[in-house]
C-alpha cells in the first residue's frame, strides 16, 4: 500500500481526487506489516495532541514561484501545531521509516503544472491575476493514516485508520 500521514482539511474523511489534505509525513510503499506497526505510534502521537484551527490562506510554489512545479495554499493560523504536530509524527515513525531529510512546509496542495497551460495557470494565481482560494478555517481533530492509489486520472486516497487529537487510548 502506499502511504502517508496527514490531517483532512473537508469534513469527508473517506475517498477524494483532490487533495483535501495536509501531508505531514510521506511513508511510500509499506507492508501489512509496518501499517500494524505504525497504528499503534500514531495513536500516541493523536492522544498526546490536542485539537487546533488551521487557517488556510495565501499562495506559495515548490521549488520557487519562478519555477512552480506545484502550487500550494499556505498555513498561517495554527502554523506552530501543525509543525510540532508533523514533528510528532515523523519522530515516532523514524525507527521504522527513518528522518525526513527535507523541512516540513504545512501546505495544501491546488494544483501541479504538467503541462504549458497549468504553468500558465500556475503563473496568473501566483501573480494574483487569478484571485486565490478563499481564506478558510479548519478544525484539526485528528490524524489519518491515507492509502493513495495512482491511476490514470490522477490520485485517489482513502482513509485507512484514524486517530482522534486528545482522545483518550482505547487499545490499551
Amino acid at each position: 500500500m502506499r502511504a502517508f500521514v496527514a490531517v483532512d482539511v473537508t469534513a469527508d474523511g473517506g475517498a477524494a481526487r483532490a487533495p483535501a489534505h495536509l501531508t505531514l509525513q510521506f511513508l511510500g510503499e509499506i507492508t501489512a506489516e509496518q501499517e500494524r506497526w505504525t497504528e499503534p505510534r500514531l495513536r500516541e502521537v493523536a492522544v498526546a495532541s490536542r485539537p487546533f484551527v488551521l487557517r488556510l490562506e495565501g499562495i506559495g510554489a515548490f521549488p520557487s514561484p519562478a519555477r512552480p512545479r506545484v502550487v500550494w495554499i499556505g498555513v498561517t493560523q495554527g502554523r506552530t501545531e501543525i509543525e510540532e504536530l508533523a514533528g510528532r509524527v515523523r519522530a515516532a515513525l523514524a525507527p521504522e521509516f527513518g528522518t525526513e531529510r527535507e523541512r516540513f512546509v504545512p501546505h495544501l496542495t491546488l494544483a501541479r503544472v504538467r503541462s504549458p497551460s497549468d504553468r500558465r495557470a500556475a503563473e496568473e494565481l501566483l501573480a494574483g491575476i487569478r484571485p486565490p482560494p478563499p481564506t478558510r478555517e479548519v478544525a484539526v481533530r485528528e490524524l489519518v493514516l491515507k492509502e493513495s492509489v495512482l491511476g490514470p486520472g490522477g490520485a485517489v486516497h482513502r482513509t485507512v485508520a484514524a486517530f482522534p487529537l486528545g482522545a483518550p487510548d482505547r487499545a490499551a
